[in-house]
């Protein structure tokens, strides 16, 4: 391959993922991991950066070996992107971690309930459910406690709280608590009882929407094993592809990866639930 051939391959490789990047965006997929449940926001830094450690050795490993196979740098970025995308386009893991913590929501309410109904104000209820908070919203709950004991207003620890949780139900169970510690009226542990059995029908809601979208994930994956399929073919019959050891070769390419790339995109936004919308202002931003 000459040297115009080598920067027209690089250049046609920008241009991929340039095209990743605007379809990532225009779907509103998140390429970047989330930090795991119950996971302490000081560790969240180290952890992402261990494994995008092991995550970029994996991508240059491949990509080198992609290259070393083809001789194609299109091939060997097209590579090394799909070790990094593809395990968060294909999983379902960031779906089953939303279900935990919003089963870790209703726990945690039933368990603030139950203390409430023994005469315990408001603050120390909440004090105490950071003893043994679920694992979900751990977290969460020890950086409540944290802020209450550190002399914060029960209000403003508990729109922080909100903010922490980032979710509807969170934004719920805060204002149900913040309009209960000014009231002071009666009645609170039904309120939230209530509220947790409401969360529970979600829960199971959100399971039965959860086994539908695998479907998506489902043919995306074999979208995926047809690719590798073709790619091993291809790879034993080199007379087949030479056409696209050429610059004009390369170029087709890049279109080919690309809407290989835009049909996992689509199918990862099929079977990823849309977010939900808060009703409690930020706090940072309210302040």
């Amino acid at each position: 391959m000459t040297n115009n051939a080598v920067l027209a391959a690089l250049a046609a490789s920008l241009v991929i993922a340039g095209l990743l990047l605007i379809v990532a965006a225009w779907t509103r997929t998140d390429l970047l991991p989330e930090p795991p449940a119950g996971r302490p926001r000081r560790h969240w830094t180290k952890w992402r950066s261990r494994r995008t450690l092991v995550e970029a050795t994996a991508a240059v490993a491949t990509g080198a070996g992609g290259w070393a196979a083809t001789g194609w740098p299109v091939a060997a970025i097209a590579v090394a992107a799909a070790v990094i995308a593809l395990p968060r386009l294909l999983g379902g893991r960031p779906a089953q971690r939303r279900i935990a913590r919003l089963e870790a929501m209703e726990a945690w309410t039933r368990q603030l309930a139950d203390i409430l109904t023994t005469g315990t104000g408001i603050e120390e209820a909440l004090l105490t459910t950071a003893s043994s908070p679920p694992g979900p919203i751990a977290a969460e709950v020890t950086a409540l406690r944290r802020r209450l004991e550190y002399r914060v207003t029960t209000e403003d620890a508990l729109r922080a709280f909100a903010d922490d949780l980032a979710h509807p139900v969170g934004d719920t169970i805060a204002a149900t608590l913040i309009i209960a510690s000014q009231v002071r009226g009666r009645g609170l542990h039904q309120v939230l009882t209530a509220l947790a059995d409401t969360v529970a029908k979600d829960v199971a809601m959100q399971r039965e929407i959860d086994a539908e979208r695998a479907t998506h994930r489902t043919t995306a994956l074999w979208v995926m094993v047809a690719l590798a399929v073709f790619v091993g073919f291809a790879m034993l019959n080199r007379t087949y592809v030479a056409p696209f050891g050429t610059p004009a070769g390369q170029l087709m390419l890049v279109l080919v990866v690309a809407l290989y790339a835009g049909t996992v995109v689509w199918l990862h936004r099929l079977a990823s639930p849309a977010p939900g919308h808060r009703f409690l202002p930020e706090h940072r931003r309210r302040r």
